[in-house]
């Protein structure tokens, strides 16, 4: 009985091409789609898991609370608080204290490299985590000072294929290093990214450091507690408080953990942190809704295209009985059929997986892991959702095809019930409503990261080239803007301790007119008096830096300074900043200008409070180049590059290329939006598509007589659109209600974002019957332009 089953649904599907086609093709594009988004939220989920103690394992924060900060959580802590914790609470096994993470020259005899992330950390970051220590020392790997731990990957860059164990390398020309552990590159899927860790231990001529390290007035390490058990906030924030009071810590820093599995997807509003391509879980949740909606168009457009060809088989199902079938067998039947349509649109479906995951990868820069689906445990979700999509998109038409009246279909009076049209119908409303709503959502994306992309930031970024220096070339830093003038092709240069994207650092202020219990933490950076006009930026009041005076205890403050200050006008006053030991070590600045407001963080931040101090010899370059010449400059700044800072590797970026890097995931995620809802419009479609011609075959002989008694062509088209175009505007209107809402909340994630206007939602509206307006002519039309006699002869 099975294998009859079986061959008969083979034998349908042939017969059928064109519509087995379709509804192969639909369930196969909407499974893929589906596993691709679950490769991708596997993904994300997957964060540090590869960490035994993944669970026992906390990230700890500080909660600043003081005057003119605006995040208030940052990924850093005071130095001495993780000795301290480890020490004091039973609970906690470990600690580890990390710093560090930026680019460092590296040298070994005549290869000079750049490695991009460095870290200094205990030897206890091995104990704690679990990256693996391929070579080298096993305990203790990183107790005496000046020694290193690399990666596969940079020592391949630096020695070949030398073992790097005992090796020495040079830092910024002037440090020696020994290589003394080989480790394998940290799993894609680690929130912790480095190529090199160097000892914390302080060396002879390191007192001071080893002094910051005991510390507790500032926060500027990245703690991490091992313990016994699973991390509770709840209960450990109080112990850790408790710590950091006893030992004079301010006030205004509130130590607090994060457990490791939050770090990954929760840790959107937190700065100055070491979280490599850290995402939202909101995003997550949009994501695995796509993909169930996706899922539920692909099997509505089975239940569809299966239905609308269902008068076609009603003789059949009327034969059938009539020599002695009985309906569990005609129900087994049909439910076979869909079975072996969505099988076949399963292995389809996994074949499209495995070619395209890739390319999208690259699209989406990610790296889903293919074989995440041939685990058994999903090899079977697979194959169980297989069958129940089945099931489910089979079961309606089984039910109907088997009911049939024998006696009513032979005579050819079958009529599709009331019950059944309103069903389909409101299949359709469904998926416009889903696909609609996935459009409206593409747009609000889309229009936010235009206004991301064409919003004032105060600064202009087009043609400037950015360049890094390392503490070693500051000293070169006057010599090397002096040359760079010398060529007609570059048109400014200004230097900045940060380049603009990068989270600046805070300090402690006293201005005037306030009492020094009043605490205030701004953000800070310095620039050369050419910094401000190259960027473009304005002056709100008072002057930029200049060379004609001495600046050397002069600020520039922000407008959102002058707020949080309430100062009408700040030209003229005066900030102290503590500069020795003691509370009472202050040396006081005098405003002399106000510069516009800025964003020098991203969109997502509110612009803090900031001032700026003189400085000519800083880390960060900022180039101003003439956009016909570029290439030539290029070689230019480079050639005079290694003139002055031979020796050293000559990297440099455009800061709109590295502006735009900054939003990669939202860029990516937009992406990935448009491309799964172009996806649910096509399955939409061919729902559509399903339904009308089913109205079409239904409606041939009322067609017929139209046409007979005079009707036009026109006419008819309007008779069989007009009842679609009442579902699309009934979706429409549901659609928008959800979208809204949705879209707001997204939009949450940023401090500037764009306002929902009613344009995007008509622009969804009319895309959307255009849509079925095209798709529904094609079967208007050939009912319309058939024959009548030919539908009149058979009646």
């Amino acid at each position: 009985m099975l294998k009859s089953y079986f061959l008969i649904a083979i034998r349908n599907l042939l017969k059928q091409k064109g519509y087995s086609i379709i509804k192969i093709a639909g369930l196969a594009f909407g499974l893929a789609a589906s596993l691709v988004i679950y490769l991708f939220v596997q993904e994300d989920l997957s964060y540090d898991t590869f960490h035994k103690n993944y669970k026992n394992i906390a990230r700890v924060l500080t909660i600043d609370s003081a005057e003119g900060v605006s995040s208030k959580l940052v990924g850093v802590t005071q130095p001495a608080l993780g000795p301290a914790v480890e020490e004091e609470i039973p609970e906690v096994i470990n600690s580890v204290r990390i710093s560090g993470g930026g680019r460092l020259d590296l040298s070994y005899e005549d290869n000079l490299l750049r490695c991009d992330a460095g870290f200094r950390t205990e030897s206890s970051f091995f104990e704690i985590f679990d990256f693996e220590v391929i070579d080298g020392k096993k305990e203790g790997v990183l107790d005496e000072p000046n020694t290193i731990a690399i990666t596969q990957t940079l020592a391949t860059r630096l020695f070949g294929k030398e073992n790097p164990i005992g090796k020495v390398v040079r830092l910024n020309q002037n440090l020696d290093l020994h290589v003394v552990a080989l480790v394998a590159d940290p799993p894609k899927n680690s929130h912790i990214q480095f190529d090199l860790l160097r000892s914390m231990t302080p060396s002879q001529d390191e007192e001071g450091y080893r002094q910051f390290l005991q510390s507790w007035q500032g926060i500027n390490q990245f703690t991490y507690l091992l313990l016994d058990r699973p991390t509770n906030p709840d209960e450990l924030n109080p112990k850790l408080q408790a710590i950091a009071k006893k030992n004079n810590a301010f006030e205004f820093f509130t130590p607090v953990v994060q457990p490791m599995p939050d770090v990954h997807l929760h840790s959107k509003e937190i700065l100055f942190e070491s979280n490599a391509n850290k995402s939202d879980v909101l995003n997550v949740y949009v994501l695995s809704i796509i993909a169930g909606l996706i899922l539920m168009l692909a099997a509505v457009n089975f239940t569809n295209l299966v239905t609308a060809k269902s008068t076609g088989r009603a003789k059949e199902v009327g034969m059938r009985k009539v020599i002695g079938a009985v309906r569990a067998q005609l129900i087994g039947q049909h439910l076979t059929e869909s079975i072996v349509v969505t099988a076949l649109a399963g292995f389809l479906a996994l074949a499209i997986v495995l070619i395209i995951t890739p390319t999208l990868n690259n699209i989406y820069q990610r790296f889903a892991d293919v074989n995440v689906i041939f685990q058994p445990e999903n090899i079977s979700v697979f194959i169980g959702l297989i069958i129940l999509v089945g099931l489910v998109a089979g079961l309606y038409p089984a039910f109907v095809l088997s009911g049939f009246k024998p006696v009513v279909v032979l005579k050819g009076a079958f009529k599709n019930s009331a019950s059944g049209t309103r069903l389909r119908k409101a299949l359709v409303v469904l998926q416009f409503t889903i696909s609609i709503a996935l459009m409206v959502g593409t747009g609000i994306v889309y229009q936010q990261m235009n206004f991301i992309y064409t919003a004032d930031l105060g600064y202009k970024r087009d043609q400037i080239i950015t360049l890094a220096q390392n503490g070693q070339n500051l000293s070169n830093a006057s010599a090397l803007k002096t040359e760079l003038q010398r060529n007609t092709d570059v048109l400014s240069v200004g230097s900045s301790s940060t380049r603009i994207g990068q989270q600046l650092g805070r300090t402690g202020i006293q201005p005037e007119g306030f009492s020094n219990e009043t605490n205030f933490i701004v953000s800070v950076m310095s620039i050369d008096d050419t910094f401000i006009p190259t960027l473009g930026m304005d002056m709100a009041s008072g002057r930029n830096f200049s060379l004609d005076y001495n600046d050397s205890l002069s600020i520039i403050i922000n407008e959102e300074m002058t707020r949080l200050l309430e100062w009408p006008d700040a030209v003229g006053k005066k900030i102290g900043l503590q500069s020795g030991p003691n509370p009472t070590d202050v040396t006081y600045y005098n405003v002399v200008g106000v510069v516009k407001d800025f964003h020098f963080a991203t969109i997502r931040h509110k612009v803090e409070p900031l001032f700026m101090v003189y400085n000519t010899n800083n880390p960060s370059m900022a180039i101003k180049v003439n956009a016909e010449n570029i290439k030539s400059t290029i070689a230019f700044i480079e050639t005079t590059w290694k003139n002055i800072n031979s020796g050293t590797t000559f990297e440099y970026a455009f800061l709109d290329e590295q502006f735009a890097n900054l939003y990669r995931n939202e860029q990516a995620f937009a992406s990935m939006f448009t491309h799964f809802t172009v996806l649910a419009m096509i399955i939409a479609g061919l729902g559509l598509f399903a339904l009308s011609a089913f109205t079409a075959e239904q409606r041939q002989k009322e067609i017929s007589i139209r046409k007979v008694l005079g009707a036009s062509n026109g006419n008819i088209l309007y008779k069989l659109s007009a009842e679609f175009i009442v579902l699309i505007v009934i979706s429409f209107v549901l659609a928008s209600f959800t979208s809204y809402f949705v879209m707001q909340k997204w939009l949450q994630d940023f401090q500037y974002s764009i306002k929902i206007g009613p344009q995007i939602f008509i622009a969804a509206g009319a895309a959307s019957i255009l849509i079925a307006l095209l798709t529904i002519s094609f079967q208007a039309l050939k009912a319309a332009l058939a024959n009548p006699v030919n539908a009149l002869r058979n009646e």
